[in-house]
């Protein structure tokens, strides 16, 4: 187990050194420069995070609605277009890296 302890750190150095993990950080400073927009920003993200992840499906289409109107309105402004798609690639990567991962390790895990 230490030998995947060591490669996990080394692995989450290689990310923190990549061109995409500076982007979102130097993004996410921008974006902290004003504190409410920040905490707006914060509060869609967790918004949009339950709705994906909400089991009561009976308000999803109207919340998803609201969300989306939010989510045009934000993006209008250009920090937090441009921390939101920082964002998306970080997470791109973190997702090609799990896929890669788990593809090398031959575990059976069915497509969404």
């Amino acid at each position: 187990m230490d030998g995947i302890n060591r490669n996990i750190h080394m692995l989450i150095q290689s990310v923190r050194k990549s061109s995409v993990y500076k982007e979102y950080r130097f993004q996410e400073e921008i974006l902290n420069q004003n504190p409410e927009l920040a905490e707006r920003v914060r509060q869609f993200r967790a918004d949009n995070f339950r709705l994906q992840n909400e089991e009561d499906r009976s308000n999803m289409f109207h919340l998803a609605e609201v969300l989306s109107r939010e989510s045009e309105e934000l993006r209008r402004i250009p920090q937090v277009n441009a921390y939101l798609d920082a964002e998306l690639d970080l997470c791109r990567m973190l997702q090609r890296i799990c896929r890669t991962l788990t593809e090398g390790i031959e575990m059976d895990i069915p497509l969404l």
